[in-house]
């Protein structure tokens, strides 16, 4: 396909497209699939981890209110509180078994038995001086045991054993037992009060050897347990914000992006989130792109030098090509249009004329006694004769005129727009141009606008032919042979 009809410019941009459309696409591709990959690993880690958090501190506290429940029904423990009257009770026997349920698992910072109507009865270790009645929070486990008749795990708080540690309460109604092991009324209540440093040790080994950042929050929003970075206040808020006791995945936003994983704690109604910054996330993507960029960049500045050394040769064959027009469509010695240019410029010409309704005049031209010329001088100084006058004479017309060799030393002329008479002042202005003080011959033909470019040519061929009869260096007018000196 020729150039003419491809351009360079185009096709240069499809080279690119063509070449590098596939890289760019290719390489998103394997960041966005690498990406989804990621994100889904992330997504799949991060609920696992809160996820076995969440498992293994329901372990940890159902292992609690089995103990806790085993020991509220001992028959030695249930006879100990003499049909709940506190004033019966065997305190000796009931210290014994508070003494031996907080030394079966390290953490218990106390226990304790209430009798029905809330009063503290018991108490190992014994709680500061002045406390009587149970504190509020204990209040409030002993109401809920009271109200359910089950075991009641509690939201953390501070106890009043030594040391003051946050806790949360196991609690379990002590209820008596028929002959046929029916149950009967209930007793009293009965609770250990585990000091949830122990989750938050665990939590924090569980999350260094996953790489996450682990909080857990009670059924009520109150912190559990939190990293050691001491951020647990902020994975507080996002908790509470209708999350408690729910599972699910979200990210954050901002300057430090997180994605998150919370889960809950079975039967206990905590929450257990863990996280991860998504810079720490997304660490391998960010890996990927630069492994793809390293990789695309150069391949990029490969196909862009091939782009240029295309464009350059597409350059050269474009510019071989229009000269090879340009010589096609000119005359070698005087570098005007040939007699092949020439019939498509008339053909333009006549086109234009009709359209517009304008007249179009054609000039035929002869150098007078060109071949006494070439005899006389040889024929180098003839050529030189022709190269000349046409160099003269392609000043004298206008832009839009036509000039062209229509052979050996006879020329033509397409003047649109222009008159008989305009015409023939133009040769008037020829003549004066022509070197070597020779002279020329002109018929002149004006559009008749119906007559082909050929019957054109015939006319004013006639009219040159009368004016070289007629004793040369002079131009006549068709179908008025008056001559005109």
């Amino acid at each position: 396909m020729a150039l003419n009809r491809l351009r360079r410019r185009p096709l240069v941009a499809l080279f690119l497209l063509v070449s590098l459309m596939p890289l760019l696409a290719l390489s998103v591709l394997a960041i966005a699939i690498s990406s989804d990959a990621v994100t889904r690993r992330a997504d799949q880690s991060l609920s696992l981890a809160a996820s076995l958090s969440s498992r293994y501190i329901g372990e940890q506290i159902q292992g609690l209110q089995d103990i806790v429940n085993s020991f509220a029904h001992q028959p030695a423990f249930v006879a100990a509180l003499a049909e709940g009257d506190p004033a019966r009770f065997n305190h000796a026997a009931i210290d014994a078994t508070l003494i031996q349920l907080i030394g079966v698992r390290s953490g218990i910072a106390s226990a304790e038995l209430l009798t029905t109507d809330g009063t503290l009865g018991d108490i190992f270790p014994s709680q500061a001086p002045g406390s009587g009645k149970a504190a509020v929070a204990i209040r409030n486990w002993f109401a809920a045991v009271s109200d359910s008749k089950a075991a009641f795990v509690s939201p953390v708080y501070t106890s009043g054993a030594y040391g003051s540690p946050l806790v949360t309460a196991i609690a379990a109604p002590v209820n008596e037992v028929a002959g046929d092991g029916s149950t009967g009324p209930m007793l009293g209540v009965i609770g250990v009060e585990y000091s949830v440093i122990n989750v938050e040790q665990f939590v924090r080994q569980f999350a260094t050897a996953q790489g996450v950042l682990v909080t857990v929050v009670d059924q009520k929003g109150m912190l559990v347990a939190e990293p050691e970075t001491g951020e647990g206040t902020e994975m507080q808020r996002v908790l509470t914000q209708g999350r408690l006791g729910r599972s699910g995945l979200l990210q954050t936003h901002g300057s430090n992006a997180e994605l998150i994983a919370f889960a809950p704690v079975p039967r206990v109604g905590w929450t257990v989130a863990a996280e991860i910054t998504v810079a720490d996330a997304f660490a391998e993507i960010d890996r990927l792109r630069i492994t793809v960029v390293a990789f695309a960049v150069p391949l990029a500045l490969v196909l862009l030098g091939a782009a240029w050394l295309l464009n350059l040769t597409l350059g050269h064959w474009e510019r071989a090509e229009a000269e090879v027009r340009r010589l096609a469509a000119v005359d070698s010695l005087t570098g005007i249009y040939n007699r092949r240019s020439w019939d498509e410029q008339l053909a333009r010409e006549l086109a234009r004329a009709s359209r517009e309704r304008r007249p179009l005049s054609v000039v035929m031209i002869d150098l007078d006694h060109f071949k006494r010329f070439n005899d006389e001088h040889g024929h180098p100084a003839g050529d030189r004769l022709l190269a000349e006058a046409a160099a003269g004479w392609r000043k004298a017309i206008r832009a839009t005129d036509v000039l062209a060799r229509y052979g050996g030393e006879e020329f033509c002329l397409a003047l649109p727009d222009c008159s008989p008479s305009d015409a023939v002042a133009l040769v008037d202005r020829f003549r004066t141009v022509i070197p070597m003080g020779q002279t020329c011959s002109a018929g002149v033909a004006c559009w008749d606008g119906k007559e082909s470019g050929s019957s054109l040519v015939a006319r004013a061929d006639r009219a040159l032919y009368q004016a070289k009869t007629q004793g040369r260096n002079r131009a006549v007018v068709a179908d008025d042979l008056a001559s005109v000196a």
